[in-house]
């Protein structure tokens, strides 16, 4: 039974990342605790995970029943099911994400009886509680979404204290770190007491990028951001171009090369990419949101490109498509860049 209540607008590519947002849940696990059964799954699923093969994912998690015992596929899953309604900006089955949840921490609970408590099973946990936190964030709970959220940095903490190879939580605690520092300097005169330094979270990233055996690829993605929000577009740009040639039909990817052309001022290229967003997500059975989203980039790119003809004539566009009057907020928006470039015209 599928739920589509929740919408979130706008995804406002440029103040806030959905790059971090979506692979803080992307499963990081030590190559030193875990078996290569474990590491072929998940090196199976992030693949998919960015290419936005979600069916296929879960086809390759259902499909392990050697791995019954175990709670890194109840885990994955749970982190697929975040991961979807990330990229469609929906929640597409709540019912569904909450029982994984609490299968997951079942999973994760039984095998600690069994085999003790360690990183591995720290960090499991601690990531089901961060997958948790997100949910409520998008649906605007911000108290269980806090709560939740400590507690998964404690024990994110707590796996690579007692596995101090573990560099892969660094996917989660570098951003935390990152976005502490972030939200300090902006609100000081409350959040002085608040943990965090920016370039410390950086360096948590790269440590991940480069140590980690899995997702060493969803911590570029992570830095791509990073060093844009620190002006280091080379930086950000040679891996967004090294990644398109792994990943070309990627949308994470593309959002992230859009964001970059935004935040350097090429706006028409940027323009050309949520072109190929829209196109892909038109392709999708839920990407009616995302596909009308980046038609919008797409004319504000043309407007501050200079081209208010093309962007009149996609905001009209946009106004005659049938799910328009779903999204008031989006409606408004793209009616008042049609009337300045009505107003440029005259």
């Amino acid at each position: 039974m599928e739920s589509h209540t929740l919408h979130l607008y706008p995804l406002k590519p440029i103040k806030c990342s959905i790059l971090i947002t979506l692979f803080l849940f992307v499963i990081p696990l030590s190559a030193l605790t875990i078996s290569e059964s474990n590491r072929e799954i998940t090196r199976n699923v992030v693949s998919y995970l960015i290419n936005n093969q979600y069916d296929s994912a879960f086809t390759a998690i259902d499909g392990r029943n050697d791995l019954q015992n175990d709670p890194l596929p109840m885990v994955l899953k749970l982190a697929t099911l975040s991961i979807r309604d990330v990229d469609f900006e929906n929640t597409v089955d709540s019912a569904l994400f909450l029982k994984t949840y609490d299968n997951a921490v079942a999973k994760v609970e039984q095998w600690e009886k069994s085999n003790g408590s360690s990183s591995y099973s720290q960090m499991l946990s601690g990531l089901c509680r961060a997958i948790y936190s997100a949910f409520y964030m998008r649906q605007k709970k911000y108290f269980t979404a806090l709560q939740n959220g400590l507690d998964a940095l404690k024990l994110l903490r707590d796996a690579q204290q007692s596995d101090a190879t573990n560099y892969d939580v660094d996917l989660v605690l570098g951003p935390y770190e990152y976005g502490g520092a972030e939200l300090r300097s902006r609100y000081w005169w409350v959040l002085f007491w608040y943990p965090g330094d920016r370039q410390t979270g950086i360096k948590r990233v790269e440590r991940c990028a480069e140590n980690a055996l899995m997702t060493a690829e969803a911590a570029q993605i992570v830095l791509c951001d990073l060093y844009l929000q620190e002006k280091r577009f080379n930086d950000s740009k040679r891996i967004i171009d090294r990644l398109k040639q792994k990943y070309p039909g990627s949308r994470f990817v593309l959002w992230a090369e859009a964001k970059y052309f935004e935040t350097v001022e090429k706006f028409q290229s940027a323009a050309d990419v949520y072109h190929q967003l829209a196109m892909s997500y038109d392709h999708e059975k839920r990407g009616a949101y995302n596909a009308l989203f980046t038609r919008n980039r797409q004319a504000s790119m043309l407007y501050k490109a200079g081209d208010k003809q093309s962007a009149k004539a996609l905001c009209d566009n946009i106004l005659a498509h049938s799910q328009i009057g779903k999204y008031k907020e989006m409606k408004r928006e793209i009616q008042k860049l049609r009337e300045r470039c009505h107003a440029a015209e005259n």
